[in-house]
């Protein structure tokens, strides 16, 4: 800008409101608060990764589960098979299963009751 003889003056002066804004931004580059926020942004990317690989392990467990459980499946289906073939005595599958939990019991007697109608 020039003065009345024409002379340069320089830059105008930045406003009083551009003046607090790059004050507020030197105190909070001061006192490492964007520092703060790129390490936030650092940590947040690690636990994305993270939970991205616990997502696929989680999947991956999963089909093995299912895998598991069609097999189980399919060897109760042979078994029901045969024992409507071959009967056994629960007193006798009892002993063998006597050490086992109370659910494994529950689960074979079921087995010999259903094969047996």
């Amino acid at each position: 800008m020039s003065d009345q003889d024409g002379k340069d003056q320089g830059p105008e002066p930045a406003p009083e409101g551009a003046k607090a804004h790059q004050v507020f931004l030197d105190l909070l580059e001061e006192s490492g608060f964007f520092q703060q926020i790129n390490n936030l942004e650092e940590s947040l990317k690690a636990i994305t990764a993270e939970l991205q690989s616990f997502g696929e392990n989680a999947k991956e467990r999963m089909e093995e589960t299912e895998n598991l459980s069609a097999h189980v499946l399919v060897c109760e289906s042979i078994l029901a098979v045969m024992l409507k073939k071959y009967p056994i005595d629960a007193g006798d599958l009892k002993a063998e299963i006597k050490d086992r939990s109370p659910t494994v019991q529950a689960l074979a007697l079921n087995l010999v009751e259903k094969a047996g109608k």
